[in-house]
């Protein structure tokens, strides 16, 4: 191909249906602003269940009533709080102190053992030998995966993510729960993951077992916006926060350093940032710029052209990028003729240092 033709080509420039310009690009093709979970105030989803020294099923107790002021009129009794929140005390019966403090539990306990006729007026005790807790896999972007421990009143996605390290700089929006739960165990209500409101979990039947598996998902961005929501976590359960790996984007053409180059991830890439990060233009007329993105529903990509001078004075022309895009600083015939210049002077000067 000759100059001529070259020239013309370069200054006609590409035509056709997926081909835009940067200050009349349609908005479905303009790019929102890209979230970062690190962002969030995770303190917003967090469950308010009282206090953790609450009593509650699984709870091993110790139960002490003094008839007098001897030793031997104390009576030492190890109890286990069972699922429905009920000790059992020979003698007594069944006593219920579910969500009781142990000094709320003593004055229960104390009314039943005079009700039942063991005692006149005793003094009562109640000791929480070992609390009850949940054991939780939390896998996925967090700094510390693996097994943690937390109170059943206080178990809940954002404890969850806490104790396993807070979220990595990875971390995606979603967060799925899956709790082993009985079945027609009532579901809470989730935020949905398009923002778009509340939705009950659905249940997944597990092969062989009576149990289920009680799924769903959080978008942290959407719910820290909707401030409202259930997110327990239960005994067993695992959570496992998104793990974001976008694309990296390339800036190839009249740059110092071409080549691909990772996508920040919860942060925007504009186009002069992209080239910043290919060291700058190696052509000081380079103006023109194309942004190859990748289209889900087509197989063609979207062509944007964008000028440097007006990018650096209009933030519209100034195009937000995403994962995959390709950065393309374009030759013009200012280019050329530029580079041609550098060629010819280069070699005057060689030849002249030859000379002497």
């Amino acid at each position: 191909m000759g100059i001529a033709a070259i020239t013309i080509l370069l200054l006609t420039g590409c035509t056709g249906p997926n081909h835009f310009m940067a200050e009349s690009l349609p908005e479905n093709l303009r790019l929102a602003s890209r979230s970062n979970p690190q962002e969030v105030n995770l303190t917003r989803l967090a469950s308010a269940n009282g206090r953790s020294d609450l009593i509650g099923p699984g709870d091993f107790l110790e139960v002490s009533i003094a008839a007098g002021l001897s030793e031997d009129d104390q009576v030492r009794i190890p109890v286990r709080v069972s699922e429905d929140g009920t000790i059992t005390l020979p003698n007594v019966g069944a006593i219920d102190l579910a969500g009781l403090a142990p000094e709320a539990a003593e004055s229960v306990i104390r009314m039943h053992t005079i009700n039942k006729g063991q005692y006149r007026n005793p003094v009562v005790t109640v000791e929480v030998k070992k609390a009850r807790l949940n054991r939780i896999k939390v896998i996925g972007a967090v700094r510390e995966p693996g097994f943690v421990e937390l109170p059943p009143n206080g178990s809940d996605v954002v404890s969850a993510i806490a104790a396993a390290g807070g979220l990595a700089d990875d971390a995606g929006e979603n967060v799925e729960v899956k709790n082993p739960i009985q079945r027609n165990q009532n579901r809470p209500a989730v935020a949905l993951a398009d923002g778009s409101g509340i939705a009950p979990v659905s249940d997944t039947q597990v092969s062989g077992s009576e149990s289920q598996l009680n799924v769903y998902t959080v978008n942290l961005i959407s719910a820290e916006t909707a401030g409202e929501g259930s997110y327990l976590v239960e005994d067993g359960g695992v959570v496992h926060v998104e793990r974001r790996d976008p694309a990296p984007i390339s800036v190839i053409g009249l740059v110092k350093s071409p080549g691909p180059y990772e996508f920040p991830v919860g942060r925007d890439l504009f186009v002069l940032d992209a080239i910043a990060l290919a060291g700058g233009i190696s052509n000081q007329l380079a103006d023109k710029v194309y942004v190859i993105r990748p289209l889900a529903n087509s197989p063609d990509p979207a062509v944007i052209q964008v000028s440097l001078r007006t990018a650096k004075r209009s933030g519209k022309s100034n195009l937000r990028l995403g994962p995959g895009d390709v950065v393309s600083i374009e030759q013009t015939p200012s280019t050329v003729v530029l580079e041609a210049i550098q060629i010819i002077r280069f070699g005057v000067s060689g030849s002249v240092g030859t000379l002497f």
